[in-house]
């Protein structure tokens, strides 16, 4: 799937289990290039991880793969150290795919930096969670255009998606965006994001209300609605810069953490 060495089609996968004591701990993992990971940290609610890239950002025919297991009862949350850069590709695209599989009582949170487009970008990016009965999932998801000194140039596509099914096979979401950085341009607002969750972090009740309040206290625009059949709750976040997008995310699982019966 790649010109690098990868695992099963993978340059990353790292597997967590729940150890005797209750903890989490990283009970497996494969790292390739471009990936590399710290060692993880206890943030006294889990396990968090940093992501590094060793390269410089996507190039065309690059095909980047990584999968997540948060293995039954534990609790892990993958943040990247930065954003990813996307450099023009005139003759093909770049592809990065993640898969996210959170097992029975796990709690796992996705939480990349942006991705920015520089003019000429093409890329597909792909998420896929399986989560299983009793299991919290929130995952982030969001791009910006850079013209990098050469105004009045845009990005060429974006296209991605993100599918939730439970562990059954059972299609819960799927949410799609396809656009360009000239679309784009008329739109008048720099950063784009989506924060999203499934599970019992969820169905907390008026937790939809608390996320919009938090939203709208960091400066950035935003909408709050129910995904499919209740299972869960999607943010659309619309912001001035990157700044103002990290403080909405902060944010938003801050108060899905403090808010009453929230599990995450």
């Amino acid at each position: 799937m790649s010109r690098f060495a990868t695992e099963h089609g993978r340059q990353l996968a790292l597997d967590f289990a729940r150890a005797p004591s209750g903890g989490t701990f990283l009970k497996r993992q494969y790292v390739a290039f471009p990936f590399h990971i710290t060692r993880p940290f206890d943030d006294g609610d889990g396990l968090l991880v940093i992501l590094q890239s060793l390269g410089a950002g996507l190039v065309q025919g690059d095909r980047f793969a990584a999968g997540i297991v948060a293995g039954e009862g534990t609790a892990v949350t993958i943040r990247t150290q930065g954003a990813t850069i996307a450099h023009a590709m005139p003759a093909d695209d770049a592809l990065q795919h993640v898969r996210l599989d959170a097992h029975p009582g796990s709690r796992l949170v996705w939480q990349p930096r942006p991705l920015v487009l520089f003019p000429g970008a093409r890329v597909r990016t792909s998420l896929e969670v399986v989560v299983h009965d009793g299991a919290d999932v929130m995952w982030c998801d969001a791009f910006l255009p850079h013209d990098a000194g050469e105004p009045g140039k845009h990005f060429a596509s974006l296209q991605s998606e993100t599918v939730v099914r439970a562990d059954d096979g059972t299609l819960l979401v799927l949410d799609r965006v396809r656009t360009s950085g000239k679309d784009l341009a008329c739109s008048g607002v720099a950063v784009h994001g989506t924060i999203g969750m499934v599970g019992g972090i969820a169905a907390a009740p008026g937790l939809a209300d608390t996320l919009s309040v938090a939203v709208a206290l960091s400066g950035a625009y935003a909408g709050v609605s129910s995904l499919p059949g209740e299972c869960g709750l999607l943010v659309r976040v619309l912001a001035d810069d990157g700044a103002m997008l990290a403080r909405a995310v902060e944010d938003v699982v801050a108060a899905v953490a403090q808010h009453p019966r929230s599990v995450l």
